[in-house]
C-alpha cells in the first residue's frame, strides 16, 4: 500500500497545491494560438472539471494551456493511430502528444525500472511529472518547460541544443530511454468513464507524481552537469534551496543588463564603479554566473548610455514651469517657446537648402518651397528675416575641412543669402562655359575672371582652381601643337634643301648638315634627362645621332634619284 500512497493525488498534498496554485491565471493573458481561440481550452477545462476530480483538474489547468488547440492523440500508443484533433477531443484519449512539429512544450521519457529512486534524488525543482499505468509496468516521464523551444524554421539552433543537452542529462539521471519529440504519451487527465470497456468510470487512467511543474532548461543543466552541477547526496536538500528560488533559473545576459540599468533609471549621474559594484551582487545570484569581461562591457555600455543621455538633457533649454506662475500664464510662454524653436528650425532648414542649392535648378520661392516642404506664405515670412546662424571659408586653406554644415550670415536676411547664391550659381556656370570654350577655341587662352560672390564658399573657389587647370592643359596642348608644327616645317626644309644639294653634288651642304648634328643633339638632351634615367641617355643619345646621320646621308642621295626618275 505505501506505493498506492505515494501516488495518490490527494488536494491537500504539497505538490497538488503547487500545481493549483500556479495554474491561477487569467484566460486573456495566455499564448497567441489560446488569445485568438480560446474556446477550445475553455471547453476542455469546463470537460474535465465537470468529469474529474480536483487533483486532476489542477494538473489539467497548470498543462493544458501549454498545448496548441490541436494536438495529436490516440487510445492506443500506437503511432499509426494517432490523428490530429482539438483539446475538447483529445481529452478524452488516452494519449497525447504535448509538443508540435514547430515547438516543443515537454521533454519526453519513457521510465525503467528502478526510476523511483533516482526520481527521489533529483532537487524538487527540476523533478519532472510521472505518468504511470494503472495496471500495466509502462509509465512516462514529462518535464514541462516553461518556455517552448521553437523547432520551426524561424527557430534558433541555440535554444535547440540546449533541448537536447537538458534531455540527454535528464535522462542519465532518471536511467530512462528518451523519447522523439512527437511521441505519444500518457494523457495525465484521461479517465476510465471515456473508455468504452471500462466497468469502472470516472477513475483515472494513469497514476500520476505531478512534479515541480514547469523548468527552465538552463536550471536543468546546471543541476544535472557533472561539471558544475552539485552532488546529489546528503547535502543535496542544501544544495536546492537556493535553486528553488525564482530568480535562480534567470542566468541569461539580457536580464541582468535590464536588471542593472532599471535599478540606475532614475539616478542623476551614475558612476561606472557603482554600476559596476551592484552587477556583480545580482550576478552572485544567479544559478550559473555571467562571466566577469561580460559584465565589465555591460557596465561600460550601461554608463556611457547614461552619460549620452545626461549630455542630451544639458543641451536642451530646460521648460519647467514656474511656481509664480498661473497655468493659462505657463500655457502661453510655453507656446511662446514652441513658435520660437520652430521658427528657428525652420531657418536652418530654409539656409541649409538655399546654401546647397544645385546648380541645374532655378532658384524661387516656389522652388525653395517645394523643397523645404513648407507653403509660401511661410518662405515670404522668412524672407525679410535676419538671419542668426552662418559659415565660413577655414583660415588654413586646406581642402580637407571644406564644408558648409553651417552658414553665417550676421545681419543678412533670407533674401541676401538667396541673392548670393543666385552670384556663386552664374560663377560656377561661368567657370563651366569657361572649360567648354577652352575646349572648342583652343586658341582663347585668357586667365578666368575672379568670382563676383568672393572666396567663401570653397565650391567656387575649387571651380575656379579647375578653371585655371584647364587653362594650363590648354596652354600645353597649343604650344605643343605649335612645336610640333615647327618641327615638321623645319624637317621638310632641311630635307629639300639636302635634295637639291644631291641633284647640284654640292658637298659642302652637306658636310655643313652634318657639322650641326652634335648641336642638335646637345639641345635634346635636357628634354631627354626629363623622361629617362641618366644612365640611359648616352645610349639614346648615340642612337639618335645615328640616325640622323643615317637621314642626312639618305636625303642628300636621294636628290640625283629624284631627278632621274623625273626625266625617265
Amino acid at each position: 500500500m505505501p506505493d498506492k500512497a505515494e501516488f495518490s493525488l490527494r488536494t491537500d498534498s504539497v505538490q497538488a497545491k503547487a500545481l493549483t496554485a500556479s495554474a491561477d491565471h487569467d484566460i486573456t493573458a495566455l499564448t497567441a494560438w489560446h488569445v485568438r481561440r480560446p474556446e477550445y481550452l475553455k471547453g476542455a477545462l469546463a470537460r474535465i472539471g465537470r468529469s474529474s476530480s480536483p487533483a486532476i483538474s489542477a494538473i489539467a489547468e497548470a498543462c493544458l494551456p501549454r498545448l496548441p488547440c490541436r494536438v495529436r492523440a490516440s487510445m492506443t500508443e500506437d503511432e499509426t493511430a494517432a490523428q490530429i484533433m482539438d483539446l475538447v477531443e483529445a481529452i478524452s484519449q488516452r494519449y497525447v502528444s504535448p509538443n508540435s512539429p514547430d515547438a516543443r512544450n515537454a521533454l519526453l521519457f519513457r521510465l525503467s525500472p528502478g526510476w523511483k529512486e533516482r526520481w527521489l534524488a533529483l532537487p524538487d525543482m527540476i523533478r519532472p511529472m510521472i505518468v504511470t499505468d494503472a495496471v500495466g509496468p509502462g509509465g512516462f516521464a514529462i518535464l514541462w518547460l516553461s518556455t517552448p523551444v521553437i523547432t520551426s524554421a524561424k527557430g534558433r539552433t541555440a535554444p535547440q541544443a540546449l533541448a537536447d543537452q537538458a534531455e540527454i542529462l535528464m535522462a542519465e539521471a532518471l536511467g530512462a530511454s528518451r523519447l522523439a519529440a512527437l511521441s505519444l504519451v500518457g494523457s495525465p487527465w484521461a479517465t476510465r468513464k471515456d473508455l468504452q470497456d471500462s466497468a469502472t468510470p470516472a477513475q483515472p487512467v494513469w497514476k500520476i507524481l505531478p512534479g515541480a511543474g514547469p523548468v527552465e532548461l538552463r536550471a536543468v543543466i546546471k543541476l544535472l552537469s557533472p561539471q558544475a552541477g552539485p552532488d546529489f547526496g546528503a547535502d543535496c536538500d542544501k544544495t536546492t534551496e537556493f535553486y528553488n528560488t525564482p530568480r535562480a533559473i534567470r542566468t541569461t545576459n539580457r536580464h541582468l543588463f535590464d536588471e542593472v540599468r532599471k535599478h540606475f533609471r532614475n539616478h542623476p549621474s551614475p558612476d561606472l564603479k557603482d554600476i559596476l559594484a551592484y552587477a556583480l551582487a545580482v550576478n552572485k545570484q544567479f544559478p550559473r554566473s555571467v562571466a566577469r569581461l561580460t559584465v565589465d562591457e555591460m557596465c561600460k555600455r550601461i554608463h556611457n548610455y547614461f552619460q549620452k543621455k545626461l549630455a542630451s538633457r544639458a543641451t536642451r533649454p530646460t521648460r519647467r514651469r514656474d511656481p509664480s506662475e498661473t497655468p493659462r500664464q505657463a500655457q502661453a510662454r510655453a507656446g511662446r517657446e514652441t513658435g520660437k524653436i520652430r521658427f528657428e528650425a525652420t531657418s536652418r532648414r530654409l539656409v541649409r537648402l538655399v546654401a546647397e542649392w544645385p546648380r541645374d535648378r532655378e532658384l524661387t520661392q516656389t522652388a525653395l518651397a517645394i523643397a523645404a516642404g513648407v507653403s509660401e506664405r511661410t518662405i515670404r515670412t522668412h524672407w525679410n528675416q535676419i538671419i542668426l546662424t552662418g559659415s565660413s571659408l577655414p583660415l588654413s586653406g586646406s581642402t580637407k575641412h571644406l564644408t558648409r554644415t553651417e552658414i553665417l550670415f550676421n545681419g543678412k536676411t533670407l533674401c541676401d543669402l538667396v541673392s548670393y547664391r543666385k552670384m556663386e550659381l552664374e560663377d560656377l556656370a561661368y567657370y563651366e562655359s569657361y572649360k567648354r570654350d577652352l575646349r572648342r577655341f583652343p586658341t582663347v587662352l585668357n586667365f578666368p575672371d575672379t568670382p563676383a560672390s568672393g572666396w567663401d564658399n570653397p565650391e567656387i573657389a575649387l571651380a575656379y582652381r579647375d578653371a585655371e587647370i584647364a587653362l594650363e592643359k590648354a596652354r600645353k596642348r597649343f604650344w605643343k601643337t605649335a612645336s610640333r608644327k615647327r618641327r615638321s616645317g623645319l624637317k621638310a626644309a632641311r630635307q629639300q634643301l639636302l635634295r637639291q644639294a644631291g641633284m647640284r653634288n654640292d658637298i659642302s651642304l652637306k658636310n655643313r648638315a652634318l657639322s650641326a648634328v652634335p648641336a642638335r643633339l646637345a639641345g635634346l638632351q635636357p628634354c631627354l634627362e626629363k623622361e629617362y634615367p641618366p644612365q640611359r641617355i648616352p645610349a639614346l643619345l648615340r642612337i639618335i645621332g645615328i640616325n640622323m646621320t643615317n637621314k642626312i646621308e639618305a636625303d642628300y642621295r636621294g636628290g640625283p634619284v629624284c631627278s632621274d626618275s623625273f626625266w625617265v
